[in-house]
């Protein structure tokens, strides 16, 4: 082993002691050279060339966790749009920035690449990511599915010209058999084809229970989540009662 290389192994040692020591539960990594150069965009001219991405995960056990909030009149208007497991995982991302940073190297926390973007900047896909790192495998819900947790996890990433050693996909084959997700959708979004984005997102905003469909505010909301409840791994959040939510 090379001088660089045990550097490397340390580097990454480091970053992954922060899982459970932070607000991500998981941590692990992926290759850069698996993302080209028309995936990464504009966040690869803007960095340079991505030799490994830190993937970070945080387990969702509380519906409060995925309450998003946002700034102007629609979510999608919204320069300022978060939710409370996003931030706090962010703020996780920041100390693996300045691991790196501190071992002369350089990183960065972009954003995710989200469908319906018309024009997405200095992003990528965590989905893609987190089954490189061997957080899970990809579902039928375009989700990626932990063999523990299911589809609850919140992602997050960060680039670096680190090439630090990489973690292995998953063996992980959950979708087998299973189209429970798909049955659920209330949109019909979901088909063996793939998803209708348009579909879901006519679905977002709203915590469904029962028959009554319910905003929390002018400017938070609950995603529909009915292709995640589906999901026969893992654990599901209680759903928000109404009178936690009208209060």
């Amino acid at each position: 082993m090379t001088a660089e290389s045990q550097s490397m192994e340390e580097l990454a040692r480091s970053i992954k002691g922060l899982a459970g020591a932070s607000t991500a539960d998981l941590v692990g990594i992926a290759p850069g050279s698996e993302f080209s150069a028309a995936e990464l965009g504009e966040l690869g001219e803007a960095f340079g060339e991505v030799k490994s991405i830190v993937v970070l995960a945080q387990r969702i056990v509380d519906p409060v966790q995925m309450v998003r909030f946002y700034a102007g009149q629609a979510y999608q208007e919204s320069h300022v749009a978060t939710s409370f497991a996003d931030a706090m995982l962010k703020s996780t991302c920041w100390q693996v920035v300045e691991v790196l940073h501190q071992a002369g190297v350089r990183a960065a926390a972009p954003r995710n690449l989200r469908y319906g973007d018309a024009a997405p900047r200095h992003s990528l896909s965590f989905k893609k990511a987190a089954v490189l790192a061997g957080f899970g495998a990809f579902g039928r819900n375009q989700l990626v599915i932990h063999p523990k947790w299911g589809p609850w996890m919140m992602l997050r990433t960060v680039v670096t010209d680190a090439p630090l050693p990489p973690d292995a996909p998953m063996d992980f084959a959950p979708c087998d058999h299973c189209s429970r997700c798909l049955q659920a959708c209330p949109a019909g979004a979901l088909s063996e084809n793939g998803i209708d984005r348009d579909a879901c997102r006519d679905q977002a905003g709203y915590v469904r229970q029962s028959s009554t469909v319910i905003r929390l505010s002018p400017h938070g909301r609950i995603n529909c989540d009915e292709c995640l409840r589906a999901c026969p791994i893992g654990a599901a959040p209680p759903r928000l009662a109404l009178a936690e939510a009208g209060s």
